[in-house]
Parts: structure tokens; sequence; C-alpha cells
């Protein structure tokens, strides 16, 4: 369901050319009456224009030239004072209608003249005006004005409230907007296949060649059918992946009665099952509900509402997640038990596929606000979800916060700019597997005056950078090896051998905890930690040069691999036999004498058994020698553990087509290499 700001932008866009129309087939001489009446009424738009058209007239009663101030003379008679009181008014009504349909250009210009008048009269002027201001990306000039009202305001109430969440936004807004802040993500709109026309928004994957999302577009065969009949319904549409981007965005036929909206769905891992949300007005409210069907072959069956413990009655239920492992449903309601407005909530799934009753998502996700739009992205262990509660850029932000639902990790993070805007960003997917906005895509209004409307997010990729020279001579040390270590994990992500400039250069998604190790033949190592790479604002980390000195005298090579003997196992297993500790303890007390040295410890298998098997073998074998290390002391970032499973034999596992014990005994052999000292 579409937020209720969004469906009154888009009713107002459909209702202005009616509108317009009226007040010219209308002659009215008492401007201002009407405009009031309209005013009353909540029609702001036709307001407006009445409000135009009785200050023009009194512009040229008056002669004057300068709307923006009432006429008024030094001794002013109580008609004179009434009639600067209506005229300020007037304005007032005037700034008001314009804001209320969202015209935030001509609502800014006649607030500027509000907040000139009498502050007691209008005590809300400030706030309207800087709202005004931000919405026309005047940052500055808003923040003057939100904390020239929190100066003079007395009242603790929402207003207050608001205004202090508006101006820190203002600050968010121009910090994420300053020139040197690094933006790691792309962003553009989606082609004319998919926004066509009236609202599009929450974008869903439905597999890797399926493309879901909800539209308001009209429908031609309403517009043929009843010409009298409203054609702008919400409905669920498909597009396929074309090599030139998606194609063929047909709608989803989905059973039930044609005039019920419908759209923001979500699917079953095996695509067999659908939740989404069907709503209809009662009592001028939009009642939103999730309902699930069933697919039987290229048709859904008719669907069924959800029971009781997640469609609460007389309350709005909406925007259904299933998670990845159907294990639990993500939703959004203004049911009782929430902290204000629409919050977050989720219900375990029972063994028949049914939820279980529905859990608040508490208050660190949650706010005063509205909490919209869940999306949790499994490979990454992300919960994403829209908030306009938050320190923000403006209307409803993304946001994300690590962990699951058993322990959120940290605090909700605004996902920053260019994801979000001043306007409204909601609805988020990605299709990537490994980083959060590889594929992403997420809706947003930020070039709309009326409709949310779809946008692509794509990753920019970080680069590090530097250069390994000889220390004595400060030429480029031609056949080097520079190697990247992911310190959080101790594995090496990729090696880069130098050339005749000396320079190396990584590209990575993204930058994580990483430290480079510089080695090359008769050569001590050098490294080199990068640091917290997560929080530099920058698409490039250029390093200072490495410098490599001759080697000294060490007790072994770098580089070169070194067997470890007498390491036993139990037979199929990784655990370590008692046997093994002297060997290891060995190795340590070497470490030990080198307080810089730092090994990859590897293990072999022979070759027998699948490929699969022995890696993970192999791989536990390697760990269990690292765990031992660090057991006696010697630091866990110094160690590297990897498993070879039965690639790189020294020796023939069969000769002449039998089995060779032999090798593969010396085949099934744990060794450990040097990275540097």
């Amino acid at each position: 369901m579409e937020r209720k700001h969004v469906i009154t932008k888009t009713l107002i866009c459909s209702l202005i050319v009616i509108g317009s129309l009226q007040v010219q087939a209308q002659y009215v001489s008492d401007y201002k009456r009407t405009a009031n009446m309209y005013f009353d009424k909540g029609d702001y738009y036709a307001a407006a224009q009445y409000y135009e058209k009785y200050l023009s007239v009194r512009q040229k009663k008056n002669n004057n030239t300068d709307l923006y101030k009432p006429y008024l003379v030094a001794s002013a008679s109580r008609v004179d004072k009434k009639d600067a009181a209506d005229y300020e008014k007037v304005v007032s009504n005037l700034a008001d209608s314009y804001r209320m349909y969202f015209d935030y250009v001509n609502a800014e210009k006649w607030y500027a003249a509000v907040v000139q008048f009498d502050q007691p009269s209008f005590p809300l002027s400030k706030y309207w005006y800087g709202v005004c201001l931000r919405a026309n990306k005047k940052y500055a000039d808003a923040e003057t004005q939100f904390t020239s009202f929190l100066s003079s305001y007395a009242p603790n109430d929402t207003y207050k409230e608001n205004a202090t969440k508006e101006l820190n936004n203002v600050k968010f807004i121009q910090q994420q907007l300053a020139a040197n802040t690094y933006h790691g993500a792309a962003v553009r709109k989606l082609s004319s296949t998919i926004n066509r026309g009236g609202a599009t928004y929450a974008p869903v994957w439905m597999d890797d060649n399926s493309f879901v999302f909800t539209s308001s577009r009209p429908d031609s065969s309403v517009i043929q059918t009843a010409k009298n009949e409203n054609p702008y319904y919400n409905n669920l549409y498909k597009a396929t992946v074309a090599d030139t981007g998606f194609a063929n965005a047909d709608k989803i036929e989905i059973a039930g009665d044609k005039n019920i909206q419908e759209g923001v769905a979500t699917f079953s891992s095996d695509k067999s099952r659908v939740f989404f949300t069907r709503w209809t007005k009662k009592d001028g409210k939009n009642i939103g509900a999730i309902f699930t069907a069933t697919r039987s072959g290229d048709s859904w069956a008719n669907p069924q509402k959800l029971s009781a413990a997640i469609n609460v009655e007389g309350f709005s239920s909406i925007q259904p997640f299933i998670s990845a492992d159907n294990k639990v449903l993500y939703f959004s309601s203004d049911r009782p038990g929430g902290a204000g407005g629409y919050d977050l909530w989720y219900a375990p799934m029972n063994a028949d596929g049914k939820p279980d009753a529905a859990i608040n998502m508490g208050t660190l996700v949650n706010t005063k606000g509205d909490d919209q739009a869940p999306y949790y992205h499994s490979p990454t262990h992300t919960f994403v979800f829209a908030s306009n509660g938050r320190v923000g850029m403006g209307g409803f932000d993304l946001y994300k916060i690590s962990g699951d639902i058993t322990r959120w990790i940290g605090e909700p993070e605004n996902m920053g700019y260019p994801i979000n805007s001043t306007k409204d960003d909601i609805y988020f997917t990605t299709k990537g597997t490994r980083n959060l906005l590889s594929n992403a895509v997420f809706s947003s209004d930020r070039n709309s005056v009326c409709c949310l409307e779809l946008y692509e997010a794509k990753k920019k990729n970080k680069f590090v950078s530097g250069k390994i020279v000889d220390c004595k001579t400060g030429e480029p040390l031609i056949g080097a090896k520079v190697n990247l270590i992911d310190t959080s994990k101790n594995q090496i992500l990729t090696t880069s051998d130098i050339n005749a400039t000396g320079a190396y250069v990584f590209e990575l998604e993204d930058f994580q905890s990483l430290k480079i190790v510089a080695e090359k033949a008769n050569y001590g190592s050098h490294s080199l930690v990068l640091g917290d790479a997560e929080k530099v604002q920058a698409d490039t980390l250029y390093n200072p040069d490495l410098c490599l000195l001759k080697d000294t005298v060490v007790p072994y090579t770098v580089g070169r691999p070194v067997v470890l003997q007498g390491i036993y196992y139990d037979f199929d297993k990784a655990t370590l036999r008692p046997e093994s500790y002297p060997v290891l303890d060995t190795l340590a007390s070497v470490m030990k004498q080198y307080p810089a040295m730092a090994i990859q410890l590897g293990a072999h298998t022979d070759a027998k058994g699948s490929v699969d098997y022995n890696l993970k073998l192999s791989a536990a074998r390697a760990k269990s020698c690292v765990d031992y290390l660090a057991s006696v002391g010697i630091a866990p970032e110094r160690l590297i553990s990897k498993g070879f499973g039965k690639c790189c034999p020294i020796a023939p596992n069969e000769i002449n087509g039998k089995d060779n014990p032999a090798g593969r005994q010396l085949n099934r052999r744990t060794e450990f290499t040097v990275i540097h000292y």
C-alpha cells in the first residue's frame, strides 16, 4: 500500500486539471469567501486560485505593487487593523494551501511574507517556511528558520519535536551533499518499460529473470469500457529481463474484485506462493490487509486473507516480506501495541506455512513516525526498511541494520545519498549475493511532482593502490609480490605481481579490515595495516611506498612451504592427536622469537574421496593447528589457515594404475608458509 501522502499527491495531480476548468468556468465576485470555503473543505488547489485572485484585486484597488505587506498607517483605525488582519490571514491561508498540495515553490514565496507578520498570530510560520525551504533544496536557509523557530516557540508539542528533527535533517543533508563526501553508489531511473505513468513502486525479484513491481498505471480496459471509472488502480506487474534491460511488463492477474487495489508482493523461495497487500477505502481511510495465494500453473488461485494474527480488524497490515528460508514474515501495521504510526512487525511461520502471532520489532527499529517496507537480505544478514521518524534527508529514507530477529547489531544506519534523497525513498530490493548494492532497485519520487518511480543503484568498486621499492635505492622492486589480506578472516584476498613501475592496484567491492604484505625473494617482507578502512570516504586508498630490505638470516624463507613432520589427526576427523603438540610447540617457539612473523598454515589430503569432502576436511585440520597455536600464545592475526584438499600432490597417489600408499602418505601433509617477518 502506498503511503497516505503520496496517494494524496497522486489524486491532487489528477484533480488539478478538473479544478482549473471549474475555476475558469465560474465567475465569483467574492474571491476571499469562495477561497475560504474551498480551504475549509480541503480543496487546497482551488483555494489557492481564489486567494490569488483576491490578492490581485486588492492590489489593484489599493494601487499597491507590494503584495507582501498589507496597507497600514501609523495611526491605524479599527477598520484598518481589521483589514490588515484579514490580509495577513489570507496570505497565511494561501501559503498553507500551496504547501498542502505540495507546491513548495509558491508556498515558500508566501511564507516569506507570513514570517514578517505578527508572530503571535502565526506561531508556526517559521516552521512551515523552513519545511518549504528544505523541500526546495535551500538547506542553509531552512536551517536558519528551524533554529529561529525553536528559539522562540515555547510549547513542548509535536511541532517543536518535528522542528528539532527537521533541523537535524537539514544538517544531515548538507553533510551528505558536501563536495568532499564520497558516495559509494550510482543511481539512475529505470526505463519507461517500468516507469510508465502513475505510481511505480515496491520492486521484488521473483527469480533471476522475472521482476515484479506495483504500479497505478492507467488500465486501458477500464478506459475503454467505463469512461467514468477511475482507471488508476494499483496492480502487480511482471517484467522479464532482456539483454537491453526490461521487457514485456504485463499485469499479474489474481482473482478478486477489480475495484480492489493490490500490490507490494513477496514470494516464497520456491515461487509457489505469493503474499501481497489489498486495500480499500472505508470512511475516507485506506484499510490494507495482507493476502496470500498459491500458484497453479501460470495462474494464481483465489487469494485468502491472512488470519487475525496478522490482520487486526479496523487497522491496516501492509507491505509483507517473506524471508529466504520461508520462516519469518515481516510486515508494517498501524495496529495497537506499536511505537506510533506504522510499526514494523514479524511473525514466525509455523509448519503449515501459516504465520503465528505477530511480534513488534521494538524501539530499536520502530519510531514515533511511520516505519515501513521491510526487506531482509540473507547473504549479508542486513535488514533494510524505510522510516520518516529518524534523522534523514527528508520524507521516507532507507535505513539498514545488521543481524537478525534474535539479535540486531548496533543502531539503524541511514543509507545516505544518493540512495536517499530529500523526498521519499522506500521499498528496497536487491539481487546481489555478496553486496547489498549489487543489482539493487528501490522506489523514489525524487524527480516527480506526484508519484513514486523505480530507480536502480549500482555499487561503485573501490581501489587500493601503492608502490613497492628497494629501501636503499628507492627503485621499484620488479618481481616483488603484494598480498592483500582480510585481517578479519585471516584470508589472502588476492595477490599482485610488481612490474617495472613498482605499483600495485587492487579493485574491491568494498573496503574491509585490510593488510598489505609485500615480499620478494632474498628480501625481508614488509606489511601495512590499512586501519578502519570501512570509514574511508573515498573510492581509492592511496598507500605510502613500502620499501623492502635485503634478507637477514631467518629460519625459513618467505613464500616457501615447509612440511611439518609428525602432525597426526584422528581417522577421518580434524581432531589433533596429542603427539602433534610438540611439533606445533616448536613452531610456536620460533614465532615468538620473531614477533612480526606471520604464516599461512595449510593441510592437504590424498586423492581418495570427493573434492568437496577433502576441501572441508583439510580446511578443518588446518584450522585445528591454527587454533592450537593461538592457544599457546600466538596472536590470531599472525595466523592464516587454508585447506587445499587433494590438490597439489608432491608424490603420485597411484603408479601404473595401482594404489601407491607411500605416495598418498606424503600427500597427506600439513605445512606452513612464512608470509612475512
